[in-house]
């Protein structure tokens, strides 16, 4: 059975015409990027050419977080109560932290500094979560230190990362495993990290290998995961 769109998708692409007009603060890319937390940035551009015509429930709600509306501009209250698993939140375990701008020895946190954040529906059926907390600047532009991120693992032929993901990549050095987050990219002959920091030490690119490669890297350095979002907590109870 096919399930039928949450919305109309003539009134969806009527808002995102409006909404990138002229005269509007949001271009089709930026209002994507916004909505997805950086990890799609054609959303919009798909929705209003007709190619993407029931996007996942995430996205809209993406959408009009980013457009200040509540969910129900978009979706009408009879849609919702067909599908309300699709608003079901899980909780995810942070198991520990990656560092932004330098690689940081990679070592599960003990039990007691262990902690849980909520997160929505996995988008990819089959697909393993995690979560780390972010430290450090080198991707402050969109990711602020100390935000938690959900991170899907790469797992080929389920997920496999694009130019464009925001990614975390571990790299081996022997008996050590290194761990940092950075935005994927491809420069026409190789895969390339880079940086989107407000800090001019971080701003060389990172280069990790061919296509061909098969895996995003070389032997020593691999792509292990495409991060989904960041939570930002701005408390969290101490024991």
């Amino acid at each position: 059975m096919t399930d039928k769109p949450l919305f109309d998708p003539a009134r969806l692409r009527a808002i995102l015409e409006e909404a990138t007009g002229p005269d509007s603060k949001w271009s089709a890319r930026s209002l994507s990027m916004a909505a997805t937390d950086g990890r799609s940035p054609n959303v919009v551009r798909d929705i209003m050419r007709g190619k993407s015509t029931n996007p996942q429930l995430e996205t809209i709600v993406g959408l009009a977080n980013a457009l200040g509306k509540d969910i129900s501009f978009f979706i009408p209250s009879s849609a919702m109560s067909v599908r309300p698993e699709a608003m079901r939140q899980e909780r995810l375990k942070v198991v520990g932290a990656v560092a932004a701008g330098v690689w940081r020895e990679q070592s599960d946190w003990a039990d007691e500094d262990v902690y849980e954040i909520e997160v929505g529906p996995n988008p990819v059926a089959g697909g393993e979560r995690f979560a780390l907390r972010m430290e450090g600047h080198s991707m402050d532009r969109i990711i602020p230190p100390g935000s938690d991120l959900e991170c899907l693992r790469v797992t080929f032929g389920v997920v496999d990362p694009q130019p464009g993901d925001i990614v975390i990549v571990q790299r081996n050095r022997h008996e050590l495993q290194e761990l940092t987050c950075k935005r994927l990219d491809f420069d026409g002959q190789n895969w390339v990290l880079r940086a989107e920091s407000t800090r001019p030490e971080f701003q060389d690119p990172i280069v990790i290998g061919r296509p061909d490669d098969g895996h995003f890297g070389d032997d020593e350095t691999a792509v292990i995961a495409i991060v989904l979002r960041s939570h930002q907590t701005l408390y969290k109870r101490r024991r």
